[in-house]
């Protein structure tokens, strides 16, 4: 946890950065500039064995502390930061037999609506 501190400090070095271990296993990660939360994030422990697990994670901290000061658009070069992986709860694939009868009971929802 220590090369965590340090990433993120380094990374975050105009913000305070407090970790903490969550009940449920994850790292409760707080971002605090000048006595003001900016950022409370529950990070998943095993995410932050891999540098690029880190970097990424590190990276949509970025992107969502610039969305909320409202430095990102949606046109230009800054379009990049709009980019992100869907996330899964278990890291598995969907599989297709849930996502076949969550789109026929939305279909059916809609038919039962008109």
């Amino acid at each position: 946890m220590n090369n965590l501190n340090q990433e993120l400090s380094t990374e975050f070095s105009d913000y305070q950065v407090a970790i903490k271990p969550r009940p449920d296993g994850k790292l409760l990660l707080t971002l605090h500039r000048g006595g003001e939360l900016v950022v409370n994030r529950a990070i998943e422990r095993e995410a932050m064995q891999s540098k690029a697990c880190l970097h990424s994670a590190i990276r949509e901290l970025v992107r969502d502390i610039k969305l909320e000061a409202g430095e990102v658009t949606c046109q230009g070069d800054t379009s990049q930061w709009l980019y992100r992986e869907l996330p899964t709860f278990t890291g598995a694939p969907i599989c297709q037999t849930v996502a076949k009868t969550l789109v026929r009971r939305r279909k059916l929802e809609l038919c039962g609506a008109r």
